[in-house]
């Protein structure tokens, strides 16, 4: 029996969450395999300041088997460093950082930006602002009615500061808001200077894997950490002249890059852009137009010379297709689970989600060919 050897590198999102997390995710979801499609998930460990796990397993029908080496790129520790703390501290950057965006976004250029997304941007910080007037209002017009409306103000206020943090938890507000700050001081180059010797060293763990015995190499990135992957990806390129492997493969799911390429600030990272918009490689970018916190089938790189390399491919997951309608009609409800849908597998298999993108025996071609073959679409590369 020939068994398909994959390499998968994971980079998450601004999530303080870390390894613990995400294996238990990939357990939970490679669990719902059954039968002779049926994997295992091997246990936790630190490679390289990194962690590890294994992913194997037999393929139903055919006489064949995987092994994947799934590595997560560690920078949760990172995160929880930039993760800003204290009511008023949030404010002082969340104003800074929407000052930034408001006046340092090439507007016209992000007019193909879904409404969706754009809305997501401004959501976190009109909730913060505006969310302890709303609840305040309804307690003010009760309380007026029994101590007058000029008494009445002050309780009614306070109550409303005093709710309006639970309430911004609950909608995940405040995780937005703190994404769009690390957003804010990466595009403007004043994060942790420890972060860029992280993604030099990520750079270091995807270069030695082009050297080993992989059928298939995946570099996996989620939301922020597409934005991240950005400097890698250039990296990468710098030292293979241009030209990747033709069985490595960039996977981008949910990706926010536009939010930073669109600032007219970003210049250092403008450069990064175009390096990646003249090389060769395979880059699958898989966004939903119903994820209001990524920006989906938009080209990565508007108004630079070059707007998105020719190895690109943009699919949305479609969702509705893979999944029952009221399932699908309750998750578009939940936008904080949606978001992290890429990572899950819903009621039916798709060729491209994320457990048959690191589990199977074929490369990840042949799964894009598949997930055109079910949808009609005809852009395989």
């Amino acid at each position: 029996m020939a068994t398909f050897k994959r390499k998968v590198h994971y980079l998450g999102g601004f999530d303080p969450r870390g390894a613990r997390f995400y294996h238990g995710l990939c357990e939970e979801q490679i669990g719902k395999l059954t039968g002779a499609d049926a994997a295992t998930v091997g246990k936790r460990r630190r490679v390289g300041g990194d962690m590890q796990w294994e992913i194997w397993g037999d393929v139903q029908g055919d006489d064949a088997a995987f092994l994947t080496n799934y590595e997560f790129l560690v920078w949760d520790d990172l995160v929880r460093r930039h993760w800003v703390k204290g009511g008023w501290g949030l404010i002082g950057h969340m104003v800074t950082a929407y000052r930034h965006f408001i006046a340092q976004i090439d507007w016209k250029a992000a007019r193909p930006v879904p409404a969706g997304s754009k809305l997501t941007l401004f959501y976190p910080g009109a909730s913060v602002l505006l969310l302890p007037l709303l609840i305040a209002l309804p307690i003010w017009i009760i309380l007026a009615q029994l101590v007058g409306a000029i008494f009445a103000g002050i309780p009614a206020l306070a109550i409303g500061v005093w709710a309006t943090p639970a309430v911004l938890k609950r909608l995940h507000s405040l995780w937005l808001l703190r994404f769009i700050i690390f957003n804010d001081m990466l595009a403007r180059g004043a994060t942790d200077p420890a972060l860029g010797g992280r993604l030099d060293h990520f750079v270091d763990r995807i270069d030695a894997s082009l050297a080993e015995d992989w059928d298939e190499i995946l570099f996996v990135v989620h939301s922020n950490g597409s934005i991240l992957a950005v400097p890698i990806m250039a990296a990468l390129l710098d030292r293979h002249g241009g030209k990747l492997p033709d069985h490595f493969n960039f996977v981008t799911l949910g990706s926010t890059i536009q939010l930073v390429s669109l600032r007219r600030d970003a210049s250092r990272f403008h450069a990064l852009c175009d390096t990646l918009a003249q090389g060769w490689f395979r880059w699958l970018d898989i966004g939903s137009p119903t994820d209001g916190a990524c920006i989906p089938l938009v080209d990565p790189f508007p108004k630079r010379p070059v707007s998105r390399p020719v190895g690109l491919l943009q699919f949305s997951p479609r969702w509705f297709r893979y999944c029952d309608p009221a399932t699908y009609k309750a998750r578009r409800r939940n936008k904080y689970e949606t978001h992290f849908d890429y990572l899950r597998r819903l009621d039916s298999p798709s060729p491209l989600d994320f457990v048959s993108i690191v589990c199977g025996a074929q490369p990840l071609g042949k799964s894009i060919a598949a997930f055109e073959a079910q949808n009609g679409e005809t852009r395989h590369v």
